[in-house]
């Protein structure tokens, strides 16, 4: 039996977009100062408890990721597009109240369920999926040299995949955030933990 594997799953620190509440998806925005710096305070948190990073291959996660690894002076040993978040189609680039005004009939579906696949989005499945085969290769990638990681992804895939691991309903995660998993042969665990940095 393969002695388990620990990744810490996080979502990317704050850009502009987050500050204004629009939709990212598959967008690429940079991180913000504050996102910068709420980087290097997960880096602070998760000092001695990760031995790699990884990071989906979007600014604002694939930055996250550099930082995180420059300060802690660990490997970061790959930038992956399958953690990518999800793509949201029409969605994308608009906040809350531009979704109202602009695809009313759309949002009150989104609002009734928040899997909901907006036009020109990407499905549930195939962000899960990939999700999986993003977090398979890390694991692959970590397997007999490292035994916990953390990978740094978005807030909407990381929070399919939770569920799709849980088999349940999962809260968001906010910027910094993070959900724990363990990888052994039997699969993925999500660990229940109460064990997240607080909101910069």
């Amino acid at each position: 039996m393969s002695p388990p594997i620990r990744l810490y799953l996080a979502r990317h620190g704050r850009t502009e977009w987050n500050q204004a509440r629009r939709f990212q998806g598959l967008t690429d925005i940079p991180l913000d100062d504050v996102g910068r710096g709420q980087a290097r305070a997960l880096a602070n948190a998760l000092r001695g408890r990760i031995e790699a990073v990884i990071g989906s291959d979007l600014l604002r996660a694939s930055e996250t990721a550099r930082i995180i690894a420059g300060a802690l002076e660990l490997p970061l040993l790959a930038i992956d597009a399958n953690l990518r978040e999800r793509g949201y189609g029409v969605f994308e680039g608009l906040t809350r109240e531009d979704c109202v005004a602009q695809y009313p009939v759309e949002w009150a579906a989104r609002e009734r369920n928040r899997n909901f696949l907006a036009p020109g989005g990407e499905p549930q499945a195939s962000v899960v999926a990939r999700m999986q085969r993003g977090l398979g290769s890390a694991v692959e990638l970590l397997r007999g040299r490292h035994q916990s990681a953390l990978v740094v992804g978005h807030g909407s895939s990381l929070r399919m995949f939770c569920e799709a691991v849980s088999g349940q309903s999962e809260q968001p995660l906010d910027n910094m955030e993070f959900r724990e998993v363990l990888h052994d042969d039997s699969g993925f665990t999500l660990v229940r933990r109460a064990d997240a940095l607080a909101r910069q």
